[in-house]
């Protein structure tokens, strides 16, 4: 018996160090390591607190995770950690949005609504106005689907502050690019939904509101880089979509305009090119690109994780925010940079949590990317999100080393819930994954590992919701130190244009932005009383709407 029992454990500890993550680390049960790692800490903290960085911002990238809440953050980071290190357990991996030196909780809730959508947000920290859900780049004075009362009460983005100031300007996503996040650095509109004119109702288009992807070239050279999806929104009805042959495909404009077109003959003079797949869009030279569009699929790009089944190959998040880096740094007046993981947002969605964290893990890779293409000096770099999801891990005291994704609290010895099943470590409180009355399945640990498997929630629904908590803010480089403590999400914007010295505080507010030469310099303080200097944030004096 004796015997039994020592091999059963011998067998027990040989599977889980097969597994990957191995016995637990001798070092950690010194009291010593964990000193010497904090005092380490604390003396690195204090170097950093004694050396902040106060230079102008000659350069913004503003990485946004569409959802991706904590635990999003959190769970990407401990299945990057059992991925890259052999024997690794991964919760004491760090990745590159850890690595940042200042980080701070931004409030999501809309104007009129608790929980968040990504219009709202993307107008709170793209414009600094916080407004109504479902609505870009305008007030809340305005009720959804206002379209006079939408063009008297615009707001401006940080990206077309930057442009003002003579700034190269880029978008990418992985979502349409009329979506929500990249429309909110452009488009006015009082509906999200308002892709192409053909969601637009009569009585709007002769009001003379403009749809979203018409918005977008519009901004003509006031962006140089847009790079994402949405094809379909920028061609006439019918027009044959050169990867698929489905109806769906095909062009969806009612105003007869090819958009894509327009764009380019509105760069005549200049170096610009339109691409549709990834052969083109790895033959771009950056050095000799000045505009660049690359539309990629008809609506959202692939998930990562169904990226080699596209029919002509899409690049990676990574790959078009090096490309874009690439064409706007030319600029010597610097550039604003929006990166969107926004296929994030669509997994979670569907409860889809391996594609969620491999998503998290594309973005992960850009901002390290972006971190090695740029300096500290004179680029900040903001990682955050529009809102939350509520995805959780942590449930049945998952041990330590355990598959985030796995079942509770281990794969090698799961625990049953009280309805005699088995659960796993990571789950929603409401989504596809929810049970119906006839009681929960069961979970097995070959469900769980597959990519496709739905995870499950305590509330049925068709889709999963957003959640109404802090997203965290995590930056480097000029006055990243503001990313500190908690802050109204529409903050984001004027720190962006406060250490950039754009919009507001374009001429002069503080001595970062101060001109050298003064005989070049016309900038004036707004505390000089006799200066009545007009700030951009007043309320307009329109009637009530």
């Amino acid at each position: 018996m004796i015997f039994k029992t020592t091999c059963w454990v011998f067998v027990v500890i040989f599977l889980h160090g097969a597994a990957g993550q191995g016995p637990l680390p001798r070092k950690e049960f010194s009291a010593d390591y964990w000193n010497n790692m904090g005092a380490a800490d604390v003396e690195e903290t204090v170097t950093k607190f004694n050396n902040l960085n106060t230079n102008k911002a000659k350069n913004v990238i503003l990485f946004i995770g569409d959802g991706m809440s904590l635990s999003t953050v959190v769970a990407g980071r401990i299945l990057k950690g059992q991925r890259e290190r052999r024997n690794a357990h991964g919760e004491e991996a760090f990745t590159s949005l850890d690595r940042m030196p200042h980080n701070g909780l931004l409030k999501t809730y809309s104007v009129d609504h608790q929980t968040p959508d990504s219009a709202s947000t993307a107008t709170a920290y793209l414009c600094g106005v916080k407004t109504r859900s479902s609505m870009l780049g305008v007030s809340a004075r305005v009720q959804p689907g206002n379209c006079n009362a939408a063009k008297r009460n615009a707001v401006a983005s940080v990206l077309e502050n930057a442009a003002m100031a003579g700034r190269s300007t880029g978008i990418v996503t992985t979502t349409r690019v009329q979506h929500a996040t990249p429309a909110g650095a452009y488009a006015k509109v009082p509906s999200r939904s308002w892709y192409s004119d053909a969601y637009m109702s009569a009585t709007v288009k002769r009001q003379g509101c403009k749809d979203i992807a018409t918005q977008l070239v519009d901004m003509g050279r006031k962006i140089n880089v847009v790079l994402g999806g949405g094809r379909v929104h920028m061609r006439p009805v019918g027009y044959p979509d050169e990867e698929y042959s489905s109806p769906g495909s095909r062009g969806d404009r009612r105003d007869g305009k090819n958009l894509i077109e327009e764009w380019l003959e509105n760069k005549i003079g200049s170096s610009a090119k339109y691409v549709w797949n990834k052969e083109q869009f790895d033959d771009v030279d950056p050095d000799e690109t000045d505009y660049l569009m690359g539309l990629f699929s008809p609506f959202e790009m692939q998930f990562s994780l169904e990226r080699k089944s596209d029919p002509a190959g899409e690049p990676s998040l990574a790959e078009m925010t090096e490309k874009a880096i690439k064409i706007l740094r030319k600029n010597d007046n610097g550039y604003f940079l929006l990166v969107e993981s926004g296929m994030l947002d669509k997994a979670h969605h569907k409860s889809l949590a391996h594609y969620a964290l491999e998503e998290f893990m594309e973005l992960e890779k850009a901002v390290k990317v972006a971190q090695d293409l740029t300096s500290d000096s004179d680029t900040l770099i903001i990682a955050t999100a529009d809102h939350g999801h509520v995805f959780t891990i942590g449930g049945g005291t998952a041990k330590r080393g355990n598959p985030i994704l796995g079942l509770a609290p281990s794969n090698k010895r799961p625990a049953k819930a009280l309805d005699g099943k088995f659960y796993t470590t990571s789950g929603y409180a409401n989504g596809a994954g929810g049970f119906s009355p006839r009681g929960r399945p069961n979970v097995l640990r070959q469900n769980a590992a597959d990519k496709g498997h739905k995870f499950q929630s305590a509330i049925p629904l068709h889709a999963e919701s957003h959640s109404s908590e802090d997203v965290v803010a995590f930056a480097s480089g000029p006055m990243s130190h503001m990313i500190t403590g908690v802050h109204e999400q529409n903050y984001v914007a004027h720190m962006i244009n406060f250490a950039a010295c754009t919009g507001p505080y374009e001429s002069g507010i503080n001595p970062h932005c101060i001109v050298k030469n003064p005989e070049k310099s016309k900038r004036r303080r707004f505390d000089d009383p006799n200066v009545d200097f007009p700030t951009p944030w007043e309320d307009p004096s329109a009637e009530e709407l």
